[in-house]
């Protein structure tokens, strides 16, 4: 469900650059070449030697021409062209329905007659419904599109490409200010490299806001006189909208899912073979289209859950076809023929989602079928074409060569936890070229949708929306773009730092859109640390400006929520690691701070943070658990660590260049505080060492291969592991104390591994050789206890390599 209130747009005058950085055009028209029709994202070249000239001085040096008889959207252009211009320039400039005299500069807004006579070489009849046209013939500049949405976006691409307007969010708009304002004679036609834009995410909600920026999804459906929309009847899990089970199963329970023997609807699908169900399923979507005349699409997609059919009929189907999809397309292309002849406007939608995401063997979906492809399961720190998003891709490449009109539904938000910390901005503008790549026609990019406040919403937005008009644009540009106009430059560098030190330290993380309270690796103190100092540099840096400061302290709650969430972990980290920590002592204070930035500023609706993830949280849900300070367990801080470290017994003499210290805090934890843990112990070499209880089997000590040492990656070496033992009195001497090895994560095999007898510890630490290994960054070193009731914990005060030539 959709929550809270969408604000009218403001205006916010300021300098802006009026060019954003993109990768080459896929089409460039020369200004003498006839206009193409292509489906594919044009932009043409604009002349460079002449330009012209729209005000001087504040005064108007032309006259903006509208067609008699406009339609609403093109009437909606008229104004929003006057209205802009004159915030840019300070001109008041006439508006006529007639063509000026042959000597008087104009701006034509619209196809029609008085186009028509100016540019009797363009077809206008031939433009797109999204397609237009920015093109200056001698003193006549045309914006116009076809219809109903080309003039309305030909005004606002002219605004923002020729112009520098920004509309980063419905209630922060950039506009210059020129009193002279000239063009360079652009010669320009184009339209959208997708059909459906669908940048779904809160911010973006509003009609005035996804116009200017290109979108055309129905989230808060665009009105007529603004273009309109496309719009879905039913959108998305419309199995049971259509067969509701309460009315039909008792009647019918042959419509739904056989699941181990047994008819159900509980959690279940519907009998997609039923040759009765089809036909029902025929004459209600039939119906729904009647009573939604101007809906282009119809959704039948299935239920949220798995429960698919077992029936004889429907298995077959699906063994044949090698996936659930096989029933799935049979039932969509079966309704899809039959409603084709009454509604030939209309294309029926389906899922290619979990279950049914592998497309078929022979199937392919009929013309007037759309399929949506569904990532839900995707790692989104990385781009979808990651080999671990392998099986996605592969599933991707083959609807792309059997649909005509493939969809994808994204996720580019963590639904469990919106405001969380997600560093997945920098996979965007790779994934939306890998789709336009696969010729998909729609996208739909699932954000956080429930309220105002969540992690760069407003970033995430806007990017899309630039990016779904023409994915060929530089992301990082756009980016930085974003920051610079919407926080300001001065706050903008310590917030693009915090987002490149977020996403260089999630590196090899599986980042999914329904994150746990598993560790990860961007969320240890040492990042969130310095991720705290940067945003607390934007505060300073944004202070002088209320506005910009309010924006920043939004959206610097996501790390704030990270430290709530985290505490008594990461101020173990800070106290083991004798940092500073960088809140006050009290989570209690931390939690209303956190609480008051939440509450907003009166009359800044965007500024109120209400709700945190999709179930709904508020604000209250979350921070009722920090009513109370949680207990210091850790005391004083310990001794620092040694930066000298003694070495390893044996090799006094050996060169510093024949050895290498493998400190344990170079290793990655399974489960700190469960499975291992960073401890003071006065007797390591360095005055740490990891704990692992000896309880569990757990490779909760791992070095992996892309931290090791550039040295270590040449040669052939000695690996040694410095470990101790803590022994119970009934331990027996030849039960397993721990295991250490090497695994070759490439090759998924193990160059070393070995197991050592608790007869081989004791309390002291020794030098284990663990094996002779040549390493590179696909090798990870590894330590486990072994499960053995008789050792309590083992503690692993570092590894060592020492060049084979020495032994």
């Amino acid at each position: 469900m959709l929550r809270g209130q969408i604000v009218t747009p403001t205006k916010l005058s300021c300098i802006l650059p009026l060019h954003t950085q993109k990768y080459p055009p896929m089409f460039t028209v020369k200004p003498s070449l006839p206009l193409l029709t292509s489906a594919a994202f044009l932009i043409a070249t604009s002349s460079l030697h002449a330009s012209f000239t729209i005000s001087k001085n504040g005064k108007p040096r032309c006259i903006i021409v509208t067609q008699p008889g406009a339609p609403e959207p093109e009437q909606s252009a008229l104004h929003e062209l006057t209205n802009t211009l004159h915030q840019i320039t300070s001109a008041e400039f006439q508006v006529t329905n007639a063509l000026p005299k042959s000597s008087d500069p104009s701006i034509i807004i619209g196809p029609g007659p008085l186009a028509e006579k100016e540019f009797p070489e363009i077809n206008f009849a031939s433009l797109g419904p999204e397609e237009l046209i920015m093109r200056v013939k001698g003193k006549t500049l045309l914006l116009a599109g076809g219809r109903p949405r080309g003039t309305i976006y030909a005004v606002d691409r002219f605004l923002s490409q020729q112009c520098g307007v920004r509309w980063w969010t419905p209630w922060a708009t950039n506009i210059p200010q020129k009193p002279t304002l000239q063009i360079a004679n652009p010669h320009i036609r184009e339209k959208p490299a997708f059909e459906y834009r669908g940048p779904y995410w809160y911010p973006g909600f509003e009609a005035h806001w996804k116009v200017h920026n290109g979108a055309n999804d129905q989230t808060w459906a665009i009105p007529k006189e603004l273009g309109g929309c496309i719009l879905y009847k039913g959108f998305a899990h419309t199995f049971y909208p259509l067969v509701p089970p309460e009315k039909h199963f008792a009647e019918h329970p042959e419509w739904y899912s056989l699941i181990k023997g047994k008819r159900s609807h509980e959690r279940a699908q519907l009998c997609l073979t039923n040759p009765q169900l089809r036909d029902f399923a025929v004459q209600r979507v039939r119906e729904w289209l009647r009573e939604s005349p101007d809906a282009q699409i119809i959704s039948v997609t299935q239920n949220d859950w798995a429960g698919w059919c077992e029936c004889p009929d429907c298995k077959a189907l699906d063994d044949a076809e090698g996936s659930h999809s096989g029933t799935m397309l049979s039932f969509v292309n079966y309704i899809a023929e039959k409603i084709g002849p009454e509604f030939p406007q209309v294309a029926v939608d389906t899922f290619a989602y979990q279950f049914t995401r592998k497309p078929p063997k022979t199937l392919h979906p009929l013309p007037n079928v759309i399929v949506r492809l569904c990532s839900i399961e995707c790692n989104f720190r990385e781009p979808l074409d990651h080999p671990s998003n392998a099986s996605f891709m592969t599933d991707l490449h083959g609807w792309s060569k059997i649909c005509s009109r493939l969809y994808v539904w994204d996720y580019s938000t963590d639904f469990r936890n919106y405001i969380h910390p997600h560093p997945n901005w920098f996979v965007l503008g790779p994934d939306v070229r890998i789709f336009q790549s696969h010729n998909v026609k729609g996208l739909f990019s699932e954000g956080a949708y429930a309220g105002y406040g969540s992690e760069f919403a407003e970033l995430r937005a806007w990017v899309l929306a630039q990016l779904m008009w023409n994915p060929q644009q530089d992301d990082r540009a756009l980016i930085k773009e974003f920051l610079e106009g919407y926080y300001g430059k001065p706050a903008a560098k310590p917030i693009s730092e915090y987002l490149h030190l977020m996403h260089d330290a999630s590196k090899g993380f599986y980042l999914g859109c329904f994150f746990g309270k598993e560790q990860a690796p961007h969320l240890t103190f040492n990042v969130l640390g310095s991720a705290e100092r940067l945003w607390q540099q934007a505060e300073d840096a944004a202070r002088p400006d209320s506005e910009k400061l309010a924006r920043v302290r939004v959206s610097h709650l996501p790390v704030r929520y990270a430290f709530l969430r985290y505490w008594s972990r990461l101020k173990h980290e800070c106290w083991e690691q004798n940092l500073t920590w960088p809140f006050p002592e009290s989570r209690k204070a931390a939690a209303e701070e956190f609480r008051t930035v939440c509450q907003g500023i009166p009359g800044k609706d965007w500024t109120h943070v209400r709700v945190l993830n999709e179930r709904g949280q508020t604000v209250d849900d979350f921070l009722k658990d920090f009513a109370q300070d949680p207990p210091d367990k850790d005391g004083p801080p310990p001794p620092a660590r040694l930066k000298k470290r003694p070495r390893p017994s044996g090799l006094e003499g050996v060169s510093s260049a024949d050895w290498i210290d493998l400190q344990d805090n170079l290793a990655g934890l399974y489960q700190p505080g469960k499975f291992a843990q960073i401890r003071l112990d006065n007797a390591a070499s360095d005055l740490r060492a990891v704990w692992m209880p000896g309880d569990h089997h757990e490779w909760a000590f791992r070095i992996h291969g892309e931290k090791l040492p550039a040295a270590a990656l040449h040669g052939r070496w000695k690996l040694y592991a410095s470990i101790r033992t803590d022994k119970l009195s009934d331990c027996k001497p030849d039960s397993i104390a721990f295991s250490a090895g090497v695994r070759d994560n490439q090759k998924n095999s193990d160059p070393a591994s070995v197991q050592f007898k608790a007869n081989e510890t004791d309390g002291s630490y020794h030098s284990y050789l663990v094996g002779t290994v040549e390493l590179n960054t696909n090798r990870d070193l590894w330590v486990a206890p072994a499960s053995n009731p008789g050792i309590k914990a083992i503690w692993v005060d570092r590894m060592f390599l020492l060049r084979e030539a020495n032994q």
